[in-house]
This record gives C-alpha cells, structure tokens and sequence, in this order.
C-alpha cells in the first residue's frame, strides 16, 4: 500500500475541517500516525476510537510531527504559529483559513517553513462530530507558497492534498482574498444583512461561528468591501428600474457565463 507523503501528522484544532483531515487522511492512508492537539472531550473519544493515535496539551508537543496543520479560527492562528515555532523542528506547517494574507504575514513573522492552505468546502456544522472523510472530494484546495518551504516538500504536501480527495491549485494571497470576498465572504454579509433586515434572526439563519467570520471580516475588511461596492455599482437605484429593466436577467445570465469558464 502507498505510504502518506507524510507519515506523522499533528492536527491543531480537530474540529470540523480538522477531524476531516483526520478521517480523509487514514480513509487513504490508514498506517498514518495523526496527533491532535485540542482540549475538547470530544478529542479523547478520537483516540478511543483510533482516529488519533495521540492527545497533546499544547502544540509545543508536536515536535516530532513532519506536518503540522493548524486548523483553529483565524483569531488564534497566529498565537499558535508562535507556539508551532519554537518546537517544529523543522516540520512543513500548514493552515486552513479562509483568509491568507494575514496568516501568511504571521508565518513570515514565525518564521515556519510553512504553506498556506484553504480546502474550499462547506462543513456543515461545528466541532468533530461534523467531520466526514469525504468532504474534500472534487473540491479545490488552494495552497500559497510563503518561500520558506522547498519545492520538494511543497510537492509533497499537494501530493497530500489530492491523497484527501481534494484537488491541490496554487494561488498567491491577495488574488485568494480577492476571490473569496468576491465569491463568499461579501455574499455572506450581504445575506446575513438581510436576513436581519427582516427582524427575525432565527438561530438556523445564523452565521455558522461567530469566531470565524469575525476572523474573515478582520483579515479580509478591505477586499469585502471593495465586493461590496462593486455589486453596489450593479444593482438598481430603486424598485421602478428594477421592473423596467432586464437587469436581473442579465445578472443572471453574465454569472452563467462565468461558472462554465470555471
């Protein structure tokens, strides 16, 4: 059987994305040694059940790990990454955030050997019991270089990525942000905006996890509100336009277009 490109993995913050990397990773890999490290009870059951084969307190634990991930909100990934770096000794280290501009700066400043990364997928839900194997199938895993990482070990990681199920695409920081404002994060905020306009904020149309999108909206303000104000440049300035125009079916048939260049 194929051996993992990796064969000793840490986990930080198994949640969600985090067991899923855990389940994806031993579905392809199943001789893969992955140690979590997160205070969750939920977590010991992981090891119980042999998802993980180790539980540490603290990611200076990780030490012997040859891939780190980091998979916690973004407000406390960079605190983690001070922690990462002084025990990785020498580990290729990756993130999953949903931002990348602000975590690549907080690499840089750790000085890791790391790569970004952000599997581009809906997890439906919080916390491990939300994890599937399968939730990076087909989907793209966008990964940044930082420059502190070789071309070899970066190779590897891809190769990581797509064992998950995913397909492993290159991008640069600020084209990510950009993208993903365009695409996610400002669609967000307009939807939860007008879900509160209508006074009635029922916990399903909630955003999933508080942390998080303060974490996006913090990372990524600049280029959210650059979406923002090109979808406002777009619309119709009242409601006579609207039903006197073919705006709306233009809209619609110009993103038509577009989703199958992709």
């Amino acid at each position: 059987m194929e051996r993992s490109p990796f064969e000793r993995v840490g986990v930080i913050g198994l949640g969600a994305i985090g067991g899923s990397i855990a389940l994806a990773a031993k579905r392809r890999w199943p001789s893969v040694r992955i140690t979590a490290c997160d205070p969750a009870p939920i977590t010991h059951e992981a090891v119980t059940q042999g998802l993980v084969a180790a539980l540490v307190s603290t990611p200076a634990e990780l030490s012997t790990c040859d891939l780190i991930i980091i998979a916690t909100p973004i407000p406390a990934v960079s605190g983690v990454m001070g922690q990462v770096s002084r025990a990785s000794r020498g580990a290729l280290v990756m993130d999953v955030a949903s931002t990348k501009r602000a975590v690549m700066d907080a690499a840089a400043a750790a000085r890791l050997a790391f790569v970004g990364g952000h599997p581009v997928v809906a997890a439906g839900g919080s916390g491990l019991g939300a994890a599937r194997a399968d939730v990076f199938d087909g989907r793209p895993w966008l990964l940044v270089t930082s420059g502190r990482a070789d071309e070899a070990r970066e190779a590897m990681l891809a190769t990581f990525v797509v064992g998950l199920g995913a397909r492993a695409e290159w991008t640069d920081a600020v084209t990510h942000d950009r993208v993903m404002a365009h695409v996610s994060h400002a669609p967000h905020v307009v939807s939860v905006s007008l879900k509160a306009a209508t006074g009635v904020f029922s916990p399903e149309s909630s955003p999933r996890s508080t942390n998080d999108w303060d974490g996006i909206v913090e990372t990524n303000a600049d280029c959210i509100a650059d979406a923002l104000t090109a979808l406002a440049a777009k619309l119709p300035e009242s409601a006579a336009a609207l039903m006197g125009t073919p705006m709306v079916r233009d809209i619609f048939d110009r993103a038509a277009t577009l989703k199958a260049r992709t």
